[in-house]
């Protein structure tokens, strides 16, 4: 019997190894009857159609592992390989198929090439079809399938139920599933995918987790020996799938654990994960063990809105958005990398609610920042139900996922359904809030204007919504030619293709139409390309706001905002480091970022000097390397701080001697 388990690489993400795929293999492995005499092979290259079904080999099973990333790509492969082998038995699953029972008939119909479905988790019930296929026999005692009926009429047996006992399933880390992958696929992976536990106590409606509910721990033994190979293979980033790492007593003995690895073999450098959402004292604690083992992790805090009426409409009013806070502060104390998720278009929203939920989300704290998701339908989650969407209003539309990666071929297109209305944001109210959003997110994670928003926000009294929304509404108002205006005509545009369905990522330009961004990319790059225009109409925009809503705030002191923002962008074409006197500490008070930091009055020579990249030959792969090293949390430069009026140096002089006391900061964090 020969098996293929094709789990395709997706849109926009990192090669990590296919834990899905890998866990079906093993699993029917570990099973003496269905492994005798059976090969078995992982498919994972997303090549031309004709190429990977010419190189199945006869297949006597196929089975499609289906996510919102890769699920177009997948069925398109089944439907030429039911061309080419059509005696071969094709099994589909994960979060992509249809679990609600006419949706499955639905989807049956629509993809005549698949034979069964499988819900929830796969491999348990991937076995017994294996066992079933090799002794000839039907389906029919096995939980949780939809199968084609070839009358017509398609059977649904009993409901999934959840393993509560991880044990009776099997490591492709172990068991050599995954040696086979790495030696036909050496240096693709950049990632290990790996899981600690299984499962999520919560019940938010956009997420397919909160399906799981109770929460199943694997053995500590296999997750010690997986991470072991794991380092072993020099894998040096490691991403993980629970949904809450921190929610068992255990993980924090799991953190250790990584640090003594990392103590042993160099390995890994890298740790991506969710935290859990209530136990911030937990999630410290985890943190720091691993900062303190140079295990590089950023904190994601997945608040997804600050209301406590969307957290309700969404099920999440469990969650303690407070506690996320927290822990963001004690992080923002320590230098740790923090960011908060937001999803946009969430029933219960409104203009002004998510409107300062966006502000909330934007501290002083230089290593932090805020992800920016459009909410969209996953299939089986709650909020996709027919029922709530037409309770919630929600109006959407299918749209091509584009990557933002150069060169990339998807061979056949993925879609999102993205959320564009909702009955508490109708359309226009959707479009302005999606304006103020990713205008903020420009500014802000893309550090266009961060040192102003934060003396705004903290040295003027004026409310940093209301100013956001100043400068959002400006890209609408905005006389022709100016950057503002360009700004808006970005937006615009994004707009226009999401109404009609069309990418949410667009070329930056006519004549570059593989040189694709995201919205708030698009917009840092035009604002980078003009900036010292962007500043000046941002210095016009924020002198008229603050005299309305902040008359008492110095005017010196703004103006040395937007000084000191300009010194320490770096401008494409520029590599000689630039120097300004300044009357207050503002390298001291950017570096710090905790909340009630104060900006001393006193005078500072600050130095900047710009990244490599700076002088590169085209500011097209100058605004892309920025962007991506502000992605990354890398520098963009360097300041040199020297507190007290040194006084300039004479034409020609000698570099003065660096005197004691001297502070060398990162621009970025």
């Amino acid at each position: 019997m020969r098996v293929v388990v094709n789990q395709f690489e997706g849109i926009d993400a990192t090669p990590a190894l296919p834990l899905a795929a890998g866990c079906l293999v093993a699993a029917a492995r570990q099973d003496a009857e269905v492994a005798a005499g059976a090969s078995f092979t992982i498919a994972i290259e997303r090549d031309a159609v004709e190429r990977v079904v010419a190189g199945y080999d006869r297949p006597d099973v196929l089975g499609y592992a289906l996510y919102p990333w890769n699920a177009a790509y997948g069925l398109a492969v089944a439907a030429a390989a039911r061309r080419a082998h059509p005696d071969a038995l094709i099994v589909a699953g994960g979060p992509s198929v249809p679990r609600r029972p006419e949706a499955a008939r639905r989807f049956l119909d629509a993809h005549p090439a698949v034979d069964v479905l499988v819900f929830g988790e796969g491999e348990l019930a991937f076995r017994e079809i294996l066992r079933a296929r090799r002794r000839g026999g039907a389906l029919d005692h096995v939980g949780g399938l939809a199968i084609r009926g070839r009358d017509g009429v398609h059977r649904l047996t009993a409901p999934p139920g959840r393993l509560h006992d991880l044990a009776p399933t099997a490591s492709p880390y172990l068991d050599g599933t995954f040696d086979e992958l790495w030696a036909r696929h050496r240096g693709r992976f950049d990632m290990a995918l790996c899981e600690t536990n299984r499962g999520c106590p919560f019940s938010c409606t956009f997420c397919d987790w909160s399906l799981t509910k109770h929460v199943v721990e694997f053995p500590l033994a296999r997750v010690h020996a997986e991470l072991e190979w794991v380092a072993r293979h020099g894998l040096r980033h490691v991403m993980l799938a629970d949904a809450n790492f921190g929610i068992r007593p255990r993980d924090v003995e799991l953190a250790r654990f990584l640090a003594g690895l990392r103590a042993r073999t160099g390995a890994p450098t890298s740790f991506y994960f969710y935290l859990t959402k209530n136990d911030h004292a937990r999630n410290l604690e985890t943190i720091e063990i691993l900062q303190a083992a140079k295990i590089a992790c950023w904190v994601g805090l997945a608040v997804q809105d600050f209301d406590d009426h969307v957290l309700a409409t969404v099920k999440r009013d469990r969650i303690q958005s407070d506690e996320s806070m927290r822990l963001r502060d004690v992080c923002g104390d320590r230098g740790i990398p923090t960011f908060n998720e937001l999803i946009l278009g969430l029933p219960g929203q409104t203009y002004a609610s998510f409107t300062e939920t966006v502000a909330r989300a934007m501290p002083g704290l230089p290593r932090h920042d805020f992800v920016l998701y459009l909410c969209r339908l996953i299939e089986n989650t709650e909020l996709g139900d027919p029922a709530s969407r037409a309770r919630h209003g929600l109006q959407t539309r299918r749209c091509r996922w584009q990557t933002s990666t150069p060169g990339f071929d998807p061979i056949v297109d993925e879609y999102q359904e993205v959320v564009i209305a909702t009955a508490d944001l109708p359309p226009e109210a959707w479009a302005r809030t999606y304006r103020f959003a990713f205008v903020a997110a420009a500014l802000y994670n893309l550090r266009l204007l961060r040192v102003v928003l934060r003396h705004v926000a903290e040295g003027t009294g004026a409310a940093l919504r209301d100013y956001l929304e100043h400068l959002a509404d400006a890209t609408v108002a905005a006389a022709p030619g100016t950057v503002y205006a360009e700004l808006g005509a970005i937006v615009d545009r994004y707009v226009a293709s999401i109404r009609a369905g069309e990418p949410f990522v667009l070329p930056l330009a006519d004549d570059a139409p593989d040189a694709r961004a995201y919205v708030d990319e698009a917009l840092a790059t035009a604002a980078l390309r003009r900036y010292d225009a962007f500043l000046d109409e941002t210095r016009a925009l924020t002198a008229a706001f603050v005299a309305a809503a902040a008359p008492d705030a110095d005017p010196a002191r703004l103006a040395e905002a937007f000084r000191y923002q300009a010194l320490i962008t770096p401008r494409w074409g520029h590599g000689e480091a630039v120097t300004a006197t300044l009357a207050h500490d503002w390298p001291a008070y950017v570096a710090d970022g905790t909340a009630g930091a104060t900006l001393a009055a006193r005078p500072v020579t600050a130095r900047f000097v710009p990244p490599p990249f700076a002088t590169v030959p085209s500011f097209a792969a100058f605004a892309a390397t920025q962007l991506a090293c502000v992605r990354a949390r890398l520098d963009l430069g360097e300041v040199e701080a020297v507190v007290g009026d040194a006084g300039p140096a004479a034409p020609g002089a000698p570099p003065r001697p660096r005197p004691r006391g001297l502070v060398v900061l990162p621009t970025s964090g």
